[in-house]
Parts: structure tokens; sequence; C-alpha cells
């Protein structure tokens, strides 16, 4: 039998609702059905089908080992937390972090101070080499962010120091996908940013800082606008206080914290209504349980994702799901080279690194 003969926008509609794997496959069918999938309407139209997807099926757990270069998808929803080992985009010898995720599309760090943006579900990838023109680079360690710049559709990498408690200002430089290079761009003034890359919500990274003042200093959140190219400062919770030892995540589709300053527990708060400070809500506490599953605080414990059945999935020393009703946690296992590991999470898309309107075929 031949293909049914169907109108044009009910194949459409079906493809645009379709896994990343069966369209992958589907382009070969014929020449008309390669120009729709390839085509940055339909990939902007079966990004909405997947970003709206209920049951999170295609969403993904990437880990990336700090011990060796391997990378792995993790099904956290699967009863045996099945892992597939990624094609790296990378040679690289040592290791790779991900530092950020955004449409499918996540920042690596690699090894030998390259960065990549790379798609896991259709491989696409493009290099970034480090700035001629960043000097302050040299021999320090740097902060990586995400962004996206919905207007001209394309991504944004913002790379800064980490600096100690100084006053002098913080250099940052932003790489432009679309246009392959660097600017240095206004920095951040009398501010620090802290190690740990930027939290990505709706294509904007954002950080914990340290605002130094001329006596004392205290830390707050920025985020990074991808289209106007600046920093802006996040208010932070009413009870948190100015210098906690806090982490940043999304919840929900929700800005949240996890405040860590108390020692037998943590407690997480989302920002219900974005930018307005009274709308900070507590959600629930993470109980810092001894034996098994047990992970020191004031160090990365981040939210990561809720799962449709409530719980969430979280990073800490390892990765884990924690179920708020049961005040239980439950472990996801993962490969013994991942000891230490970044992770985020990717969702399944035809977008490339370059943005819809960009596509590298």
């Amino acid at each position: 039998m031949g293909l049914p003969d169907l109108p044009g926008e009910i194949v459409y509609d079906i493809l645009s609702r379709l896994p990343v794997k069966s369209l992958h496959r589907f382009k070969s069918v014929s020449k008309p059905w390669l120009a729709l999938i390839t085509d940055p309407k339909f990939v902007k139209s079966h990004l909405h089908h997947q970003s709206t997807n209920d049951d999170n099926t295609n969403q993904k757990l990437i880990i990336c080992s700090a011990a060796s270069p391997s990378i792995y998808s993790v099904d956290y929803r699967a009863r045996d937390h099945t892992v597939t080992e990624l094609k790296s985009p990378c040679n690289s010898k040592s290791c790779v972090s991900v530092m950020g995720s955004f449409n499918g599309v996540v920042l690596l760090y690699i090894d030998d101070d390259e960065l990549c943006l790379w798609n896991p579900s259709t491989r696409i990838y493009q290099k970034l080499s480090p700035s001629p023109e960043c000097p302050e680079y040299q021999d320090k360690n740097m902060t990586y962010g995400l962004g996206y710049d919905s207007v001209s559709d394309g991504f944004k990498v913002v790379r800064a120091v980490v600096s100690p408690l100084t006053k002098d200002p913080t250099p940052v430089y932003v790489f432009t996908s679309k246009l392959s290079s660097w600017k240095r761009i206004e920095d951040l003034g009398n501010s620090s940013f802290g190690d740990a890359p930027g939290t990505v919500m709706d294509g904007a990274p954002h950080w914990v800082v340290t605002f130094n003042h001329d006596m004392y200093s205290t830390c707050g959140i920025v985020c990074f606008d991808a289209t106007e190219e600046k920093f802006k400062e996040v208010p932070m919770p009413i009870c948190v206080d100015a210098n906690s030892c806090i982490d940043l995540g999304v919840l929900g589709g929700w800005l949240c914290v996890v405040d860590n300053s108390w020692g037998s527990h943590s407690d997480v708060l989302v920002m219900k209504e974005y930018g307005v400070k009274e709308s900070w809500t507590k959600l629930f506490v993470l109980p810092s349980e001894p034996g098994e599953f047990y992970f020191p605080f004031c160090r990365i414990c981040t939210m990561l994702l809720y799962t449709k059945d409530g719980e969430v999935v979280m990073d800490s020393k390892k990765p884990m799901i924690f179920n708020p009703k049961q005040n239980r946690y439950k472990r996801i296992e993962i490969p013994p080279d991942c000891e230490w590991f970044t992770a985020a999470f990717y969702l399944e898309s035809l977008v490339s690194p370059r943005g819809c309107n960009g596509l590298i075929r």
C-alpha cells in the first residue's frame, strides 16, 4: 500500500507531534517531507508541541562526567533509570561539563577551554573558540551562561571571570551564535560571580552573585537579558538572609531558590510572579537525611524538574528524585565514572545551535 493521500495540513500536524528520532528517519521518505521537516516554521511548530507536552516524555536528563569524557542521557521515568551513552561532539580526552540547556540545545565546556553548542537529539553542533580579546581569562576560573535572543532567534553565550571579593569590575563577554563572534559588553559593576553556571529560565541565565559594598558584601540574583545584552537584578525572597547560602533552579516554570542556610534542612522557594518580590512562596522543605541519601548542604543543590507525579528531580551529591508528600529521596542510578558530574535537562527538539531560522542541514 502506498502513502495515504492526506491533506497537507493534516500531515503537517501529525509530523509536528512526533519524536525527533522518527522525524530523522522520515526525512528520507521524500523530498517534500525533507523540505517540510527542515523548514524553520516546522521546527518552531514541533518545538511548541514538545515544550507543551505534559507527560515529560520528551525531556531527558543529560549527565557529563567530571572524571571522563563520557556524556549520558538518563530516562529518569524508567524503573531502572535507563542510561544511554551519547556520542560526544568533541574530542575531549579528559572531561566535559554541561553549562546550560534551552530549547533542546545544551552548552558544553570541554577540558581544553573549548565551548560547544550542541543539540543531542539531532547531533548538530557549533564550536566556539576562545575570544582572542580576553586576556583577563588567562589562568582564571570562569562562569558561563546560555541565553536565547527571541528577537534575532539565536543563542548567546555569556562568559565572565569568577572574581574574589574585589572592587574591580568583572569583565564579561558574549558570543552570538548567528554571528559566530565574541564581544565585550558592560560589566557587572562592583559584583562578583560564583563559579556555578547560569540557571536558564525563559532563555535568560540567572546567577547568584556577591554585591561588594564599601564595608560589607551581600548576595543577590542577577539575570542576563539576551536581547538587550544587559544584566538585571532579580529580587531575593524576603525570608532569605542577604548572606544566605543559596542555589538556583527552575521548578514548574518558576525561578527556584534552595536556601541551604539551616544545616538540618533546606527551604525550597519559587517566584510565582517573575520579578515580584512578594510572590516568593515556600513550596516544601528538603530534609537532610543521614545514611545512603545524605548530602551536605551549602553545596550545589539544584531543583531541575517537576515530574508528572509531583516529584522533584534534583542535582545534589547524586542525582535524586524527592517526593515532597512522602518526604523521601530516591537515587537515580548513573554510571560509576560519574561520581562527580554536571547535569541538566534537555528537550528533544529539531532546533539548531544557530536558532530555528539558521538551520545547519
